[in-house]
């Protein structure tokens, strides 16, 4: 038996975007149980990218439950609202009531309450008693209220307006959910907390393949071939190259990314997309 393996594992985010895992695995990783296969893919990857994973996993999140007919927003403090610095619980009961009377406003309407993914960054109250930055939220909700609805309902208990509100509808043909989500979720010089809706999709993982690869086809496919579109759409039939992203540890494992999206939707590295010549 084969000290090692390569495994695949897909994340398919939706229907135009997909990731490709493909990284090395045990023997007894390889005759695990198909559900112990997924909890080591987890596991392995989070022990060595761990808060990149969970920003990664957030962009997946995205482009699984949302697309360019929801909103991209940002709520803020003005001065007799803003919470004091470093009162984190406030601001994340801010949101919590938010998110209520919004219910409460959609079931009124007769409409169902709109998904959302939210990111708390706080005004941090430093040792030498100064603050940093102030309290605000970054959020993605499904496109069922309008802006003047959604503006209504960013007030207080007796009605006032907490802070303006900053909407913009997602566009992802001249943008991309990892760009939102990466300014969402960015370097982390102030501290922040990310929050989602209740009945949001997760990616499908399907069944993990360890015989699709060996070490010597991933590390030619990482290397000689990391910027060859041709290759990795024959590879991936039905899907259009964004980029590779491949890593090797010090112990020598590699670990490969293909980041991938839907033919019909575009054609393009990173942000920047062009259309498909016909």
């Amino acid at each position: 038996m084969k000290a090692w393996y390569i495994r695949e594992q897909k994340h398919i985010c939706g229907p135009q975007y997909a990731e490709v895992d493909l990284f090395e695995v045990s023997a007894k990783e390889h005759t695990a149980s198909t559900r112990r296969k997924r909890e080591l893919a987890t596991s392995i990857a989070q022990q060595r990218y761990n808060e990149a994973m969970s920003r990664r996993y957030f962009c997946q999140l995205a482009y699984t439950n949302f697309t360019d007919r929801d909103w991209a927003i940002t709520f803020t403090y003005n001065r007799d609202h803003h919470p004091a610095a470093g009162d984190y619980d406030r601001v994340d009961r801010d949101w919590t009531n938010f998110c209520k009377r919004m219910k409460r406003y959609c079931k009124k309407k007769g409409i169902s309450a709109p998904k959302w993914m939210q990111v708390a960054e706080y005004c941090v109250l430093n040792e030498d008693g100064t603050s940093t930055g102030r309290h605000h939220h970054h959020v993605i909700l499904e496109g069922s209220l309008t802006l003047d609805e959604i503006e209504m309902l960013w007030r207080d208990s007796s009605g006032e307006e907490i802070g303006m509100v900053h909407c913009d509808r997602i566009n992802l043909t001249s943008s991309s959910f990892e760009a939102l989500t990466g300014y969402m979720t960015k370097a982390r010089t102030r501290v922040r907390h990310w929050r989602q809706s209740r009945g949001l999709k997760a990616p499908v993982t399907p069944r993990p393949n360890d015989t699709k690869w060996s070490r010597k086809k991933l590390e030619e496919a990482s290397t000689v071939y990391i910027d060859d579109a041709a290759f990795w759409e024959q590879k991936y039939p039905g899907y259009t190259l964004n980029r590779v992203e491949t890593k090797v540890s010090n112990a020598g494992q590699r670990h490969t990314v293909v980041i991938l999206r839907r033919a019909e939707c575009w054609h393009g590295r990173g942000n920047i997309y062009r259309p498909r010549r016909k």
